[in-house]
């Protein structure tokens, strides 16, 4: 049977672990509700009412607050219910609106898992993991923890995932213009992602970067232009105010370790960061850079959770090193008994520093050594 349908006894245990999780998530997740969810439903309602210029205003969300309380809906502890991405991500939930909110939280939860399905089963395909990898690979990511959490949340960060790796797989990227526009259009987390056009000169891919930079600086543009000076200065205001960051001690950034261990720990870590990636952008690959680019936006982003650490699923499939790859998805998270992420926050900064000393000492004759069998990725540049 399996030789017959061409399919093997690991791909079989791996959608049999799938659908386990599934079934766990499910009634959990329904039980609980998805507390990040609320902000993106109701922006997507001020869109479809035509109040977009409104995003950022929280006297306009008041009806709206009032009317999920009177159907019974949870609202935020911390008043966490209102949007604060840039604003034409808001249009993208427009179709959520037109349910009700009990229904449009189940269609986004079938969404994410299956998000995470594809995730699963792709990814390691598009950033070319070698067959004898893959079941592993996909075990890894099918409970590596940010992913489960970004379910267990309502977030939107498999979809941001999900855009950034494909546009780095060989088919993609060779289309410069097609993977810098999937690049650019995940600009709805500038916070995570502004550091990667950088990283794509440097590794010699200006078409790639042009259309990045143009496709995220039109989105951007537009966002600014549905919302006017006013509602930007609104939004300055909405995400300094304490519904926006409500637990920085536990985000896995530089800041966390700034409010855990000091100033002095923050600013040595600001500076391994940055030699780090001057030695990668120097010698690396354009799988290094990418690699660099997004552990740096996580440990210098402001405003960095778990599962934005989603991230980080690419960075240990872009690995050439295996072990690198498999260390970085093995279940440990689960079993870290505290609230914060600091764990994941030494696993960056380790990695980049992994990638640092992996380009100090390399020599010319390095350089001119052929290509792999990844030599999309592993033509040295910059």
């Amino acid at each position: 049977m399996f030789h017959y349908f061409k399919v093997k006894p690991a791909d079989l245990a791996i959608a049999a672990l799938l659908l386990v999780l599934a079934a766990l998530l499910f009634p959990y997740v329904r039980q609980r509700g998805q507390p990040d969810f609320m902000p993106f439903y109701l922006g997507g309602k001020l869109a479809a009412a035509g109040q977009i210029a409104r995003i950022y205003d929280t006297s306009a969300y008041q009806p709206l607050i009032e009317q999920m309380r009177l159907e019974g809906e949870r609202m935020s502890p911390f008043d966490a219910n209102y949007f604060i991405r840039p604003a034409f991500e808001a249009f993208l939930y427009v179709p959520f609106s037109w349910l009700s909110y009990r229904n449009a939280s189940l269609l986004a939860l079938i969404g994410n898992i299956g998000l995470l399905g594809i995730l699963v089963w792709k990814l390691p395909v598009w950033l070319g993991v070698r067959m004898p990898r893959r079941p592993a690979i996909r075990f890894g990511l099918a409970i590596f923890y940010p992913f489960i959490w970004s379910i267990v949340l309502g977030q939107d960060t498999l979809l941001l995932t999900l855009l950034i790796g494909y546009a780095l797989s060989p088919g993609v990227i060779l289309r410069s213009g097609k993977a810098g526009i999937l690049l650019g259009l995940c600009v709805w987390k500038p916070n995570l992602t502004w550091i990667i056009p950088f990283a794509l000169m440097a590794a010699g891919r200006w078409r790639m970067a042009f259309f990045d930079l143009a496709t995220s600086s039109l989105l951007l543009a537009l966002s600014f232009a549905l919302v006017g000076v006013k509602g930007f200065r609104q939004w300055v205001v909405l995400v300094q105010a304490p519904s926006s960051d409500i637990t920085p001690s536990v985000m896995g950034n530089i800041r966390a370790l700034s409010l855990h261990f000091g100033l002095a720990p923050s600013a040595i870590a600001l500076l391994v960061i940055i030699v780090c990636c001057y030695f990668v952008v120097r010698h690396g690959t354009i799988f290094d850079k990418v690699s660099a680019a997004l552990l740096a936006g996580l440990l210098i982003s402001p405003h960095t959770y778990l599962q934005d650490y989603s991230l980080v699923a690419i960075v240990a499939l872009l690995e050439t090193n295996p072990m690198g790859g498999i260390l970085l998805l093995l279940p440990w998270p689960w079993l870290y008994p505290r609230k914060d992420i600091l764990p994941l926050v030494f696993a960056a900064l380790f990695y980049l520093v992994f990638l640092g000393v992996k380009h100090t000492f390399v020599t010319e004759r390095d350089l001119e050594k052929p290509f792999g069998l990844r030599e999309i990725g592993s033509r040295p540049c910059g």
